[in-house]
């Protein structure tokens, strides 16, 4: 799926700052961070608090930023680092959510755990070197879920690492997704489980994680139901 292919509409101009038209769970604010202008999100104080007392990360924290979103491409370069208020397992948790319901009772997502990509120095040991970008949806298809059903098939390894910035694009098409860093693909998903659904799209973060958002580009299939 090419970005200017025939057949497909743009949505939302490229924006270096994405405009939040929602928050959930988190604080969003625009920034200038590593020289670029871009959004600033991470959990509220309240929330983190929550997570740290009773290790429940993996909620639906993330600011909408896109509506009624199906099928096509959503593009953003984005970076990661810790807060330093989340628990010993935080791990740079960015990335992107989408087919979102009004409620967000639902969502799915890939994200990426910035302490767990090969470009870290030191890398991280084994299994966490094997377990930097992940498809997770909610409520109850977290990673501890496919960890137990099927290891290794919603995760992989990748070349990231917190405090530098990394392009991501989903290309989204019924039920697959196809995730590519810095123009590489880096993890597919044949069985969405929320595909074909319209829903909103959001810069999601969890426990301890900073994100940084920059030139989002939101591009809907054409025929898709908006």
């Amino acid at each position: 799926m090419a970005l200017a292919a025939p057949g497909v509409l743009l949505a939302q101009a490229s924006v270096d700052v994405p405009n939040v038209l929602a928050r959930n769970l988190v604080l969003a604010a625009p920034t200038i961070w590593n020289d670029r202008s871009c959004l600033a999100v991470e959990l509220t104080d309240e929330v983190q608090a929550r997570v740290v007392a009773t290790r429940g990360g993996n909620g639906p924290s993330y600011a909408i930023v896109d509506r009624d979103f199906v099928d096509g491409v959503i593009e953003v370069d984005l970076a990661g680092e810790l807060t330093n208020k989340g628990g010993a397992d935080a791990r740079g948790f960015v990335g992107v959510a989408f087919h979102i319901d009004a409620d967000n009772r639902r969502y799915e997502a890939i994200y990426l755990r910035m302490t767990n990509g090969r470009l870290n120095r030191p890398q991280p040991p084994a299994p966490r070197i094997d377990r930097a970008i992940q498809y997770v949806a909610h409520p109850d298809f977290h990673f501890n879920v496919s960890r137990a059903r099927v290891p290794g098939r919603y995760e992989r390894g990748a070349d990231v690492a917190l405090g530098r910035w990394h392009h991501l694009r989903i290309e989204i098409a019924g039920p697959r997704a196809r995730a590519l860093l810095d123009g590489n693909e880096a993890l597919v998903v044949d069985d969405l489980h929320y595909g074909g659904r319209s829903g909103s799209v959001g810069l999601f973060v969890d426990d301890g994680s900073r994100g940084y958002f920059h030139q989002l580009q939101v591009v809907r299939a054409a025929g898709a139901d908006h």
